[in-house]
């Protein structure tokens, strides 16, 4: 019998090709999205749709009580650094208080399998010598965002040690690309790469970087790049290590252990349509760390993840195609 799966947030972003890529591995798929960020769209009419929050306790218990789940991915959150910056409240409602009663409902269920999805955002700055990121490198928010989700990473740990549920969480760095079917459409839009697609396309469009003064090789923020259907198959080797009891840790960066600058990433796009980007140089966002580059060597050792679609380019073409 396949394995069913819970997708939390299978409207959105990374769930949507999740799901699209589960169903393509042969796993049964039930989705949860509120709807609030992702788009109904994007969901598949073969698979069983519940349309809810997923801290609701009566709508999750109904879910559960009616369907054999073997392993939840929580993708849903709020996720944007600067609007965590101005309304903290926000993240820490849904990232940690409504996570924790999806967290409650499964163990009243025993339902002990999950994958979450965190962020390369709870290492805050880093220093210089601990770059490329170890998953061992000290936890030190310098915002909402990461600091909800770092709560909920330690939630997950006295639930293992209290109620014996086992976990793997993947700390993701910049996510980036498109599968054949599905991909990138926020709104607000805040990625770059999306919004240097969109001053591609619209002439008119207005770009800002963020700052130019910080301590990186030309004063832009530097990031690490995965592409998306890279990641979600990290998160099928965790279902799969879950599943199958396999030896493995409860925490793994994804990325590809280099990082490319603002600048370098509006060449690239530049490059991709042959066009020159207008932009201006604004004042830097609070919250924003100048270099984040994931070491993701434990994931690989561990789970054999094999990433194959590292080329910058290939992410910036994939993505286009679903940008308007």
């Amino acid at each position: 019998m396949p394995h069913t799966i819970l997708v939390i947030g299978a409207a959105g972003y990374i769930g949507s090709i999740a799901t699209e890529i589960l169903l393509q591995e042969g796993y049964n798929v039930i989705a949860l999205d509120d709807l609030s960020k992702g788009h109904k769209e994007a969901l598949f009419n073969s698979v069983h749709f519940y349309h809810t929050d997923f801290g609701n306790i009566a709508e999750l218990k109904n879910i559960f009580s009616k369907n054999k789940i073997d392993v939840v991915l929580h993708f849903a959150g709020a996720a944007l650094v600067a609007e965590s910056m101005e309304n903290p409240f926000k993240y820490f409602n849904i990232n940690f208080c409504q996570a924790q009663n999806l967290l409650d409902v499964m163990i009243l269920f025993n339902i002990k399998k999950i994958v979450f999805s965190s962020t390369c955002a709870v290492y805050g700055i880093p220093k210089p010598e601990e770059i490329p990121i170890k998953e061992s490198t000290q936890t030190k928010p310098i915002n909402p965002y990461g600091e909800s989700k770092l709560l909920f990473e330690k939630a997950l740990e006295w639930y293992k040690n209290s109620a014996e549920l086992e976990y793997i969480t993947l700390r993701y760095f910049n996510v980036a690309g498109a599968s054949k079917n599905r991909g990138e459409r926020h709104n607000p839009e805040t990625h770059l790469i999306p919004l240097l697609i969109r001053a591609v396309k619209n002439k008119n469009y207005g770009l800002n970087v963020y700052g130019n003064d910080y301590p990186t090789k030309d004063g832009t923020t530097v990031r690490d790049y995965v592409h998306v259907v890279d990641l979600v198959y990290a998160h099928i080797l965790a279902i799969k290590a879950l599943l199958n009891n396999k030896k493995h840790q409860n925490i793994y960066n994804i990325g590809y252990g280099h990082g490319y600058s603002v600048l370098e990433i509006i060449n690239s796009v530049q490059e991709v349509f042959k066009t020159k980007i207008p932009y201006k140089i604004s004042n830097k966002r609070p919250g924003d760390p100048p270099v984040l580059i994931a070491d993701s060597r434990k994931i690989k050792e561990d789970l054999n993840w094999e990433p194959k679609l590292n080329d910058i380019n290939e992410m910036i073409s994939s993505a286009s195609k679903f940008i308007v």
